[in-house]
């Protein structure tokens, strides 16, 4: 057996009476699969072709087990016969520090095997104690905050189990998208939900937030944040990255895995355009929901990559939506590429494309001229990516780059929009105005060619590859007081499910709900 050989668990989770056991075999005869037995019978095993697991030496597995009022031991065999160690990734929620957890009056805990059993206040602390004490001998990094919190944990729970608490957040240091419409909606909601606001205190949206949410806000990775974080029922946010939602991340996080057991509602941050299968998949992220904003974007969650079950996929609608408006419209051109995850530093930014092309717009003097003739203001938000290398950009006098504005707002404000791939485009093409997409090349990073969307045929404006047509595009838009054409109007209408205001109200319900 070599040193790498294993089984490794990606999570495991109780859902609605259900335990779901995912991981993967890694070893010279993974392909031979695992067998699984709960309480020495059979259990239904899947295997899931993950687009970035499919090496030889891998065989993913997932598996579900009713849980009912029997104690259940559940294992995990190779079918090579051979007794491979059981070990728990970096973001699953247990750990070799934290192999137990408590959830739906059921205490799931590991031993070599997978166990299932009713929950007693003294069973819980005689789980506990096993915990202290390995945290204590072995003494890893942050382990003194891990024993606090798990102190807290331990005292708590008997009086803090039955409550209901609720989490909610955009980025750590950004607010403005999904997270901050729901609040906004589901924050004075007579439910018996306590429930706050997580921002960090450093944002430039700190402050507004502060003032809009007034105690309902948690500074985000404080202590608060993180008593909160270990009881919380639900955590509902527009980012699926465990670093934007853990406080616990940067101090040795899997000392506390086993606490921190909360159900994760998937917002999104855009419509899912290409197939992010890569990226957005069950064994790094395992969401109780991920919200959808179209019916073709709905169906696209169950092409090949992403192995989420049916229930998890809801057609709701993104809650930002609800406050979009033509009310008060300027004559204002916003320019907002997105990033590439290929550009790693300076050196190769300023050598790419990419940065380029977008400097040379910003600066084209025929663009600021007819703009200036006609009383257009040109706006350049750049991705939060982009931000750190602005100084390597050409300044002018007339073209503004913003780093402060509300999106939300610009989108209502503006009048025509230039993007390249950024999915904040559908946000503005929903209120009905010129866009363009400029891609003078195919480098952008999901994969768009599997992808449910086609720029040139389901696009919501014209995609131009150079910077000359772009500007006379632009130009010709300006002639025309600014109106989307009705070929695209047309493809606004058939595409979105919802054309309300209700997006909010119906996720809200649905989380409620489950």
């Amino acid at each position: 057996m070599e040193f790498n050989d294993k089984i490794n668990i990606d999570f495991v989770t109780l859902r609605d009476n259900v335990l779901n056991v995912s991981g993967y075999l890694k070893c010279q005869n993974a392909k031979k699969g695992v067998d699984v037995k709960c309480n020495g019978e059979n259990v239904n095993v899947n295997s899931f072709d993950y687009p970035t697991r499919r090496d030889e030496d891998i065989y993913n597995f997932d598996f579900k087990v009713p849980v009912n009022d029997e104690n259940l031991k559940i294992t995990i065999n190779s079918r090579d016969d051979v007794d491979y160690p059981i070990r728990f990734r970096e973001f699953c929620n247990l750990s070799h520090f934290s192999k137990y957890f408590v959830k739906d009056n059921k205490i799931v805990y590991f031993n070599g095997s997978f166990n299932v059993m009713d929950y007693s206040y003294y069973s819980m602390l005689k789980f506990e104690a096993k915990e202290l004490i390995d945290i204590i001998k072995n003494r890893p990094s942050f382990y003194g905050q891990a024993i606090l919190f798990r102190f807290i944990f331990l005292l708590a729970y008997p009086v803090m189990k039955n409550k209901d608490i609720w989490l909610v957040m955009d980025r750590k240091t950004m607010a403005d998208d999904n997270a901050e419409h729901l609040f906004k909606y589901i924050k004075d909601k007579k439910d018996g939900i306590k429930k706050f606001f997580v921002l960090h205190n450093a944002s430039p949206d700190f402050s507004r937030i502060n003032q809009l949410f007034k105690g309902q806000i948690l500074d985000c990775d404080s202590f608060k944040h993180k008593l909160y974080y270990i009881f919380t029922k639900k955590l509902i946010s527009s980012q699926g990255s465990e670093f934007d939602l853990n406080p616990f991340l940067n101090t040795n996080h899997q000392l506390t895995a086993g606490i921190c057991n909360l159900d994760f509602y998937f917002l999104q941050h855009g419509v899912i355009k290409d197939n992010m299968s890569s990226w957005l998949r069950k064994y790094d992220r395992n969401p109780k929901l991920i919200v959808t904003s179209t019916q073709r974007e709905y169906e696209s969650l169950f092409d090949e990559g992403y192995f989420y079950d049916e229930d998890v996929i809801q057609l709701l609608g993104l809650p930002r939506y609800d406050n979009l408006t033509n009310e008060n419209v300027k004559k204002q051109i916003v320019i907002m590429p997105t990033w590439r995850n290929y550009l790693a530093d300076k050196t190769e930014l300023l050598s790419s494309e990419y940065y380029k092309r977008f400097n040379s717009l910003i600066n084209n003097e025929k663009l600021i001229g007819y703009c200036k003739n006609y009383g257009y203001r040109i706006k350049f938000m750049p991705h939060p990516e982009l931000t750190q290398y602005l100084d390597l950009f050409d300044k002018n006098d007339y073209v503004e780059i913003d780093l402060e504005s509300r999106y939300q707002n610009v989108f209502n404000e503006s009048c025509m929009m230039i993007t390249d791939y950024s999915s904040i485009f559908f946000d503005f093409a929903y209120l009905k105005k010129p866009l363009i997409y400029y891609q003078y090349a195919n480098d952008y990073h999901y994969d768009a060619k599997n992808g449910y969307f086609s720029y040139k045929n389901n696009g919501f404006g014209d995609v131009i590859d150079n910077e000359e047509d772009l500007v006379d595009k632009i130009i010709s838009y300006i002639d025309k007081g600014c109106e989307m054409e009705d070929v695209y109007k047309r493809r606004i209408d058939q595409f979105f499910t919802y054309h309300d205001h209700d997006n909010s109200k119906r996720c809200y319900g649905w989380i409620l709900k489950h």
